[in-house]
C-alpha cells in the first residue's frame, strides 16, 4: 500500500461530503477575477495541504468551513485585484422570472439578499452565510476565530446593515 493511500481516502471521502459547503463558499467570493473554480481549487489544496494536521479537536465540518473562507478570504486579500466591484451581480445574469408564484416571489427575495451580501466584507459575508446555515454562535466563533459573544454582536450589527441596504 502507498503511504498517502489512506490520505487519499480520507480527502475523496471529504471531498464528496462537503463539496457543497465548499462550492457554497467558493461560490460566494468568486468574481469575474476570482474565478469559482479557481477558488475552489486553492481550497481542496489547502485542504489536502492541512488535512495531516486536522486533529479533530473540532468538528470536521467546522474545520472544513475554516478551511474554506480562509482560503477565499486570503486570495481576496492576496489579490489586491479583487475588489467589490468585480463581484458578479446577480441583475447581470438576467434571470426572468414571469409569473409571480409564491416560489418566484420567494426566488426573487433569496436573489436580493445575496445581492446585498455580495456588497459585505469579506468577514461579514462569511459570518452572515454561516448564520443562514444554521451554524451556532458558538460554532461560527470556532470557525472564525471569535467568540461567541462577539459573533452575536457582529451577526446582529450585519443583520442591521442588511435591512438598511434594503430600504434604500
Amino acid at each position: 500500500m502507498r503511504p498517502d493511500a489512506d490520505k487519499e481516502e480520507r480527502f475523496a471521502a471529504i471531498t464528496r461530503e462537503y463539496k457543497d459547503v465548499i462550492a457554497k463558499v467558493c461560490c460566494l467570493y468568486s468574481s469575474p477575477t476570482s474565478p469559482f473554480d479557481d477558488l475552489f481549487q486553492e481550497v481542496l489544496i489547502n485542504i489536502w495541504l492541512g488535512l495531516d494536521s486536522f486533529r479533530a479537536e473540532a468538528k470536521l465540518s467546522t474545520w472544513i468551513y475554516r478551511a474554506a473562507l480562509n482560503t477565499c478570504i486570503s486570495w481576496h486579500r492576496r489579490n489586491s485585484k479583487h475588489r467589490q466591484s468585480d463581484t458578479l451581480r446577480l441583475d447581470d445574469i438576467g434571470f426572468d422570472l414571469p409569473d409571480k408564484s409564491p416560489a418566484n416571489e420567494k426566488l426573487e427575495q433569496y436573489q436580493e439578499l445575496l445581492k446585498l451580501i455580495a456588497q459585505l466584507s469579506p468577514i461579514d459575508k462569511a459570518l452572515i452565510t454561516l448564520w443562514l446555515d444554521e451554524k451556532s454562535y458558538s460554532e461560527i466563533g470556532t470557525i472564525m476565530g471569535m467568540t461567541s459573544g462577539n459573533v452575536a454582536v457582529k451577526i446582529h450589527r450585519i443583520k442591521d446593515k442588511l435591512s438598511k441596504m434594503a430600504e434604500a
